[in-house]
């Protein structure tokens, strides 16, 4: 990874079929310079955030669902996802759930496996909520969210280092 600050590099996820494959590409090619682990890493990021943004961010007839933005600064890589919400209830899950991953002393690997043996008690729950946790769990990101003028962002950043 070049040393120093490269300016953000920022996607517009288009609601279409092909969303998800146009994030992965855009990953890829956002960290070129990185280590094979931390491109690894950052596309994890990419598509979990980007799952997230097509399944719930704000009105379904906009044309797009967020941007994510992939940049470098050193020996930091750092994913930033933002999206219109219209559900102030969904804005205060998200918010509560980066909390308790990012909270001091919190073991992402205990919450991790807490959050799967409740999907497997309970199968029918409609949604996963592993995205985040898998981000900071396998990915080894610190998670943080801001929420203002019906705007969330989540930033994810984790050590690069040069190949």
């Amino acid at each position: 990874m070049k040393k120093g600050h490269e300016a953000e590099r920022t996607l517009t996820l288009e609601r279409r079929d092909a969303a998800l494959e146009d994030a992965q590409r855009f990953a890829a090619l956002a960290v070129t310079t990185c280590t094979p682990e931390c491109r690894e890493a950052v596309t994890l990021a990419v598509c979990e955030l980007g799952e997230n943004l097509i399944k719930y961010s704000g009105n379904s007839d906009q044309t797009h669902a967020g941007t994510i933005g992939v940049s470098c600064d050193g020996d930091k890589v750092r994913v930033r996802a933002v999206n219109q919400v219209t559900s102030l209830e969904d804005a205060k899950r998200v918010s509560d759930l980066v909390a308790q991953i990012s909270g001091s002393g919190i073991d992402v690997r205990d919450l991790y496996r807490a959050r799967l043996q409740q999907l497997f008690e309970h199968p029918e729950l409609p949604r996963t909520q592993l995205g985040l946790l898998r981000m900071a769990f396998e990915g080894g990101f610190r998670l943080s969210c801001s929420f203002a003028h019906s705007e969330l962002s989540i930033v994810a950043e984790r050590a690069c280092a040069a190949p």
